[in-house]
């Protein structure tokens, strides 16, 4: 898994635009960690920049197979890191640490309102309205839509 660090306050970028985007996924409002569950994009965008640290964890999948499957897997495979990095931050003393997972929880088999499970599950990366698209092409990152041939699953902590 390929890993890159941000300063919050300096190099995030937020676009109103990709919160609306959520309205669009057939998992909007189904998911209590989705909008319109969560804090608004307003929220966001002032407390990310807050923190010191922001580590954006991405791979690139293939688009060879179940599409289901594909999804479900690719994001779980995010999510696992940012849980496991996660935990090392906060047993290494880290204490302020936000988590954001690739696409919409994959966790339970039916989600349940409030969040059984708050501990283990994670916000969608672009329901804070982070522009992931920007943020990795300044990286050299380029993301294609429509997806054809391969699709990234991004996600990120931030801390400090």
């Amino acid at each position: 898994m390929n890993q890159f660090m941000v300063e919050p306050e300096s190099e995030l970028v937020f676009d109103l635009k990709v919160r609306e985007m959520c309205k669009f996924c057939k998992r909007y409002g189904k998911k209590a960690t989705c909008p319109p569950h969560i804090d608004s994009f307003e929220y966001y965008s002032r407390l990310l920049p807050r923190y010191a640290y922001g580590i954006f964890y991405y791979e690139k999948f293939t688009t060879e197979g179940d599409y289901f499957e594909l999804g479900r897997n690719s994001s779980l495979k995010i999510h696992k890191k940012i849980l496991s990095e996660r935990n090392r931050l906060f047993e290494g003393g880290h204490y302020f640490i936000v988590g954001f997972g690739a696409g919409s929880c994959k966790l339970c088999e039916r989600c349940s309102f409030p969040c059984s499970i708050p501990e283990k599950a994670l916000i969608p990366l672009e329901a804070s309205g982070i522009n992931i698209v920007e943020i990795l092409g300044k990286k050299g990152i380029k993301l294609d839509f429509p997806v054809k041939e391969h699709f990234y699953r991004v996600g990120a902590l931030f801390y400090g």
